[in-house]
């Protein structure tokens, strides 16, 4: 079984199924939101989540016209975050960088040592379970995304990366399948609205996605928001051949520069 997305998955019905298939996707993606560092415990689900046979699994578990309770997804709610920030960077030379730092939510400790004005990470708040059960070295998991894609075939190079928090994926996603599958520029790509689904399953689309789209999984059994302010930016750079396109994203009125 395969969705095989492309320009038409957003036209008509089939739009509205597109996104069924997303968010349902972002369900199971959250119920993975804890595994914890490899290194500090089994690899056996960092080694399966990347195999075919579980992503074949997982889309023989959506449903084209229902969504379930969180156990289904092996869903717990936890904090959403949005304290990162993210840098695209395409040299003359070819070479290129995909750079996002946080340090965890927007006022992160909200402690600042004395005459030195930096603010202290609260990384710590993104562990899952006790806090003694942290190790020294352990790396908490984290929703930074920054890629970097490269098809030799059409000398294609895509530099891209987000802020956002929790948000990150969404946007990354989305951004991902519009230029690569839906055929959208890379500003349309980026600008289009995005739809979240956070720690609680709740689906919160931006206001101005489409109604007719919202009001369907609306009805076929999703909780939804419409929360006024959304904290996904992408940054990206393409060059295919010798054309070369920068795009900010507009959401924090970013600009994208080059010499």
């Amino acid at each position: 079984m395969s969705f095989n997305l492309n320009s038409a998955s957003l036209e008509g019905d089939e739009k509205v199924l597109t996104f069924q298939r997303y968010v349902e996707t972002c369900k199971f993606a959250n119920g993975l939101k804890f595994m914890k560092d490899p290194n500090f415990a089994s690899q056996t689900e960092a080694v399966e989540i990347i195999q075919k046979h579980f992503v074949d699994k997982v889309r023989a578990k959506i449903s084209p016209d229902r969504t379930y309770d969180a156990s289904y997804y092996n869903v717990t709610p936890y904090l959403d975050s949005h304290g990162t920030t993210h840098v695209s960077v395409l040299a003359e030379d070819g070479m290129a960088v995909s750079v996002t730092s946080t340090i965890s939510h927007i006022l992160d400790s909200e402690f600042s040592p004395p005459k030195t004005g930096i603010l202290l990470n609260n990384e710590l708040a993104d562990f899952c379970g006790k806090t003694d059960q942290i190790h020294a070295g352990e790396q908490p998991p984290s929703s930074i995304s920054p890629v970097i894609l490269y098809s030799p075939s059409q000398k294609h190079i895509v530099v891209i990366g987000a802020s956002g928090g929790s948000m990150i994926t969404t946007g990354m996603a989305l951004t991902l399948m519009n230029f690569l599958w839906f055929g959208k520029t890379l500003r349309d790509s980026i600008d289009a609205p995005v739809v979240f689904v956070d720690s609680k399953n709740v689906l919160n689309f931006e206001p101005s996605f489409d109604k007719i789209v919202l009001e369907s999984l609306q009805k076929t059994g999703h909780k939804v928001k419409v929360p006024q302010m959304f904290y996904n930016v992408v940054n990206a750079v393409s060059k295919e051949n010798n054309c070369i396109d920068a795009v900010s994203d507009s959401r924090k009125h970013g600009k994208a520069t080059g010499y």
